[in-house]
């Protein structure tokens, strides 16, 4: 019996010596950070939230200054907001390289839209998420500014705690989630949804 154990423990650690990071999704390491694969700017979102439906300002990506002045004179409303199209939260709130402050302005006429735009497009924007290292901007989101009488924070992630997909809101939307977490968790609500089940 003791030998068929033995035999039986030599025999997996031999393929997992051949095989144990193919049979781990290819290189796997307990200790490797955590990938995300699926982050979307702004624009993005806009776009899948307008394909399904829901009403969202009008909007124009643009990748240079001027550009930004010239679709921002475009919008229906001279009420309008250059933001930058980076990956992090709190943009609003960041410092950017160059000394210019806020990731998200609001502007009033296509000449602030592109002066704005051209203290983003190819500069670095520092966020209590990117460290000093900063984040580059390649391209401004400029929209009409609306007025809500409410705002909303609602995302989907993937949490280990949950092993799956969780959608994630709050009615304390508008502002850095991180730090409503902080100061109010229970403002914070969390849903798990079952992948095989959909609900």
């Amino acid at each position: 019996m003791a030998s068929s154990l033995r035999r039986g423990v030599v025999n997996v650690e031999k393929i997992w010596k051949h095989t144990g990071q193919k049979v781990l999704a290819a290189g796997w390491l307990p200790q490797a950070q955590q990938r995300r694969h699926l982050n979307v700017h702004e624009h993005v979102s806009f776009g899948l939230l307008r394909g399904a439906g829901v009403p969202v300002p009008d909007f124009y990506v643009c990748h240079t200054a001027a550009e930004a002045g010239e679709k921002t004179a475009q919008l229906a409303s001279t009420d309008s907001v250059v933001k930058a199209q980076v990956l992090t939260g709190g943009r609003g709130k960041g410092v950017w390289k160059n000394g210019f402050r806020g990731g998200v302005k609001l502007v009033f006429t296509p000449e602030e839209a592109e002066e704005a735009a051209s203290k983003m497009i190819g500069h670095k924007l520092v966020t209590k998420q990117t460290g000093d290292r900063g984040q580059i901007c390649n391209k401004v989101l400029v929209c009409e500014r609306k007025f809500p009488r409410k705002e909303f924070y609602v995302a989907v992630m993937l949490e280990r705690a949950f092993a799956g997909p969780v959608i994630i809101a709050s009615n304390q939307g508008g502002v850095n989630i991180e730090e409503v977490a902080a100061v109010d968790p229970g403002a914070i609500h969390k849903e798990p949804v079952d992948i095989f089940e959909g609900e």
